[in-house]
């Protein structure tokens, strides 16, 4: 078979391999994107489980291009998944984007070979097996990209439906089903919220609770953002600029400066503001001071106990004894959900005090009881950070995989989030010990892919043709993750920031939370200061 010629393999049509094709194309760089699914959008192309929507506002949540932002109207402040297809849509269009890529298949492996400096890509899909060879490899699958569906006992007997959130089939029929939903992350309280009312009945299996915050979502029509679209330059120069990737900043003085009336009214403003404001625009300390984080989620809990009337269901959703630092395990956005699941037609079984003990054919069965479904959902989230990485056999220097790589004692290393040593001229966006989880997601995968735009840019005009960090740069960026993840309260919250939600996996940090601005920062320095953290090599002439 053929093997087709590139300067740049990018995997994933999502936010950041759009923006990465787009930069190194006007680099003049050949480019192929390869995509497993059948249309760009990465994420948003398989999200479409009822419910489903972004908790990113926009115009936070779109590519800061003038060319396509000057010609897009969004009709939510918070869009639906279908909405997002229509955007995705748009850009290929604009930016004439489906010439460059390959739908349909998934990479297989990627292997370094080093006496030519590139990288021998093979995937496979709906066309047969597909194969290139790049000077450059960079993925861009993201951070929940990989669905993870638990492996309970018995569930290959179920005779229902099952499916995780991110596969939903098309034509599912929901009204008046017993259904299962096993997960109270940001799918799990979107799908409760949407199935719930018309179910005969609805079971929630809750791990943890979510810390879920009011949506506050609104509709929004052209001459709204036409009327401040002449200041988008500035707001999208911004986000990139704040700690979070948002238009709004933390409260970095200490909260106890603060009286507790003054302290209570920031938190009643930004509740009544809605989306990610109680989370993001409040104090710095919820993240770093137990005694701070205390008073919030105190706060969080009177809220929601005045929209739930069962007092059993209340202490399930938001218990009296906290059962972790709010705000330090991804809390989603909601509309109606506490009051849905406070419903005579809703039950929520805490799997902690009472375990599922395995699927049955007709439903499932708890220490407890056994519950008769129709449909089994799996709301249970992603192996994310390494796990779509992992699930390719990259093979760097020595024919080393990454997998190989990543598993030893040190666990997950890597340089600026971006790189790592031994696999040269392979760069990943929106993955591990980058912002990514902590951050608004167009705008951390704007800064990383810029920075992969102007290094290869740059490797190209001085004719480098090898470009790879050092171990000793890479062991000490692993270093500074760890020591900005300990002086927060994240470690302290079994989240799959942490890994912690995937059996077997290593809990460590995953991401770096020292806010984007900063991250941008580190990623300048080490480029204006001509990367001493990386080895380079050119192709010898014979």
């Amino acid at each position: 078979m053929t093997e087709e010629q590139f300067d740049a393999v990018i995997i994933g049509a999502g936010f950041s391999g759009i923006y990465q094709l787009i930069h190194l194309r006007k680099l003049g760089l050949k480019c192929k994107l390869v995509e497993a699914g059948s249309d760009l959008g990465g994420t948003w192309y398989w999200n479409r489980y009822p419910g489903a929507r972004v908790d990113s506002d926009v115009p936070s949540y779109e590519f800061s291009l003038p060319e396509l932002w000057k010609g897009w109207s969004w009709t939510q402040k918070f869009p639906g998944w279908q909405e997002l297809q229509s955007y995705f849509a748009y850009v290929g269009e604009k930016m004439d984007l489906r010439k460059d890529c390959r739908f349909d298949t998934t990479v297989k492996s990627a292997h370094w070979d080093d006496r030519l400096h590139v990288w021998h890509v093979t995937g496979e899909g709906r066309n047969g097996i597909y194969k290139a060879s790049a000077r450059y490899l960079i993925s861009c699958t993201g951070f929940a990209s990989k669905p993870y569906t638990p492996e309970y006992k018995g569930l290959d007997t179920f005779k229902g439906l099952a499916m995780h959130t991110a596969r939903w089939p098309a034509g599912c029929e929901t009204a008046g089903k017993r259904i299962g939903v096993i997960g109270t992350g940001a799918s799990g309280v979107q799908v409760i919220q949407a199935l719930g009312p018309n179910a005969t009945n609805l079971t929630v299996f809750q791990r943890a609770p979510n810390t879920a915050m009011p949506m506050r979502p609104y509709a929004i029509n052209k001459q709204i953002q036409d009327h401040y679209k002449p200041v988008y330059e500035q707001l999208f120069e911004k986000l990139s600029n704040t700690f979070f990737g948002f238009a709004y900043e933390p409260i970095y003085r200490p909260m106890k400066k603060d009286t507790p009336e003054e302290r209570q009214a920031v938190f009643e403003e930004l509740w009544d503001i809605g989306g990610f404001h109680f989370w993001l625009a409040n104090y710095m300390d919820m993240f770093l001071d137990q005694a701070c984080n205390d008073e919030i989620y105190a706060f969080w809990r009177k809220k929601v106990c005045e929209r739930v009337k069962d007092p059993v269901k209340r202490e399930l959703l938001a218990p009296e004894v906290q059962p972790y630092p709010i705000g330090c395990k991804n809390p989603s956005l909601e509309q109606n959900f506490y009051e849905v699941c406070d419903r005579d037609n809703i039950e929520i079984i805490d799997v902690k005090a009472t375990p599922i003990l395995e699927v049955t054919p007709t439903g499932v069965k708890t220490s407890a009881k056994e519950i008769d479904l129709d449909i089994l959902i799996f709301a249970t989230g992603w192996d994310s950070h390494i796990g779509s990485i992992l699930d390719i056999d990259i093979r760097g220097l020595d024919g080393e995989t990454i997998g190989d790589h990543w598993g030893g004692k040190d666990g997950v290393k890597t340089y600026l989030g971006i790189t790592v040593d031994n696999f040269p001229n392979f760069f990943f966006l929106y993955g591990p010990q980058a912002p990514t989880s902590l951050c608004n997601g167009p705008a951390c995968a704007e800064v990383q892919a810029a920075w992969v735009a102007k290094t290869v840019d740059g490797l190209r005009q001085k004719g480098v043709t090898k470009f790879a960090p050092t171990a000793q740069a890479t062991q000490a960026f692993k270093d500074h993750i760890e020591e900005l993840s300990k002086a927060t309260l994240l470690p302290k919250v079994a989240s799959f920031w942490m890994g912690a939600n995937i059996p077997g996996k290593r809990v460590e940090a995953y991401n770096y939370s020292g806010g984007l601005k900063g991250y941008k920062r580190e990623l300048a320095e080490e480029a204006d200061r001509g990367y001493p953290g990386f080895l380079r090599d050119a192709l010898r002439q014979t």
